[in-house]
């Protein structure tokens, strides 16, 4: 797998960060990279010594020495950062990313970032946040941000608890025998919302935005059997005598007990299951895989395809709070539909093999994603209420 070069880096906002401790995590994540890859310690400090002289001098013009320095650095550097992924932005401009990286305030800008993103009216769009709807087995729906810490419900022996750090809990009863064994719900998170809910098994899922699932109450039988629509990280609970099962429209993953991330939405063509931990089976129609981790399949049709070696940061950005960009401009674009609310609307419909690469954290409006995506690349963006238009430069 080919490194990133030193443009890909200083366009990393987590590198960015590391550089001007701006981030607790993006800098412990760097460090501990470091330590796990002493080789690129020396090339890493000499970029960031160049960085910050750039900041130092960023209230004064860069001298000609200096801007010659970093050319020189960034045409005949390369860091192997082996994060098995590919990329990365169009046409890059050396003379582009040494004198238009204005480091003022930490702010980074590109040659063009004042038409970049326009925002009508001013209207910029927040980000997301822990928005979904509880439906009960009697059909009642309980809006979960709407809801108190403390008991939500008790349903035949079951309690659901809101907790203080906004996730649900499901708790059996002491008297197992009350538990109704043929009762299912469903949390839905909307465009915008994600959600954690613990099952009775003490299974962990984590619902990105779009997304749904059903499940029992109670998990009796030889199964225990749940239903996805759109994007899922479980964490199943071990048990040999009763393994785990996500179903969706196009596909069925058996686990023991293990880690794992399925992306499954309607409106993308591959559906892809990643593995973490332990080991899954994964099942459509008559075609089967079995993941290690750190493989991933992708069910395309009735064909499932399985890639080895899959960037796991990439695959639970989403989870842990980031956009990780490594991928076709149209996929990207889904994902900020789908955490914004908005509609996406292409002037020119995007190249499928053109791949954008970037990190940002996904508690930031909407403008500054865009201006990630847009830094050095051939595609400019208009916001005008909850519409946004894909423009080519």
């Amino acid at each position: 797998m080919p490194g990133k070069d030193i443009l890909q880096l200083i366009n990393q906002e987590s590198f960015l960060n590391y550089c001007f401790k701006r981030n607790s995590e993006d800098v412990k994540y760097w460090e501990e990279w470091l330590q796990k890859h002493p080789e690129q310690v020396k090339q890493i400090e000499e970029l960031k010594k160049m960085l910050i002289l750039m900041g130092q001098e960023s209230r004064k013009k860069i001298s000609q020495s200096n801007f010659a320095e970093l050319q020189h650095k960034i045409a005949h550097s390369k860091v192997d950062v082996k994060s098995k992924t590919f990329s990365l932005w169009k046409k890059w401009s050396i003379a582009a990313a040494a004198i238009f990286i204005i480091i003022a305030g930490g702010l980074f800008v590109s040659q063009h970032s004042g038409e970049i993103v326009e925002i009508v009216n001013s209207n910029d769009i927040s980000p997301g946040g822990n928005n979904a709807v509880l439906i009960l087995a009697n059909g009642q729906r309980v809006d979960l941000a709407k809801v108190t810490t403390g008991g939500i419900v008790s349903q035949s022996g079951i309690k659901i608890v809101k907790k203080a750090d906004g996730q649900i809990v499901y708790e059996i009863s002491d008297v197992i025998g009350k538990v109704a064994s043929d009762q299912y719900n469903t949390i839905e998170t909307p465009v915008g919302g994600q959600y954690l809910v613990n099952l009775s098994d003490g299974t962990k899922v984590w619902l990105n935005s779009g997304s749904s699932l059903r499940y029992p109450t109670k998990f009796v039988g030889h199964y225990r059997n749940v239903e996805l629509k759109g994007e899922g990280y479980f964490e199943v609970s071990a048990n040999k005598a009763m393994p785990f099962k996500v179903s969706n429209t196009r596909q069925t993953v058996e686990v023991l007990g293990t880690h794992f991330n399925i992306m499954a939405y309607n409106d993308e063509p591959v559906v892809k299951t990643t593995l973490l931990e332990g080991v899954v089976k994964v099942s459509a129609g008559k075609a089967n895989a079995l993941l290690q981790p750190g493989q991933q399949s992708k069910l395309a049709g009735s064909g499932i395809k399985v890639i080895d070696d899959v960037d796991l940061e990439d695959v639970v950005a989403w989870k842990n709070g980031y956009f990780k960009f490594n991928e076709s401009l149209e996929s990207i674009m889904n994902k900020i539909s789908r955490w914004y609310g908005v509609e996406v609307i292409y002037e020119t419909m995007p190249d499928p093999d053109l791949t954008y690469s970037g990190k940002i954290s996904r508690s930031r409006n909407i403008s500054a994603v865009l201006k990630i995506i847009g830094f050095n690349s051939d595609v400019r963006f208009k916001v005008d209420g909850k519409k946004v238009y894909v423009i080519k430069q």
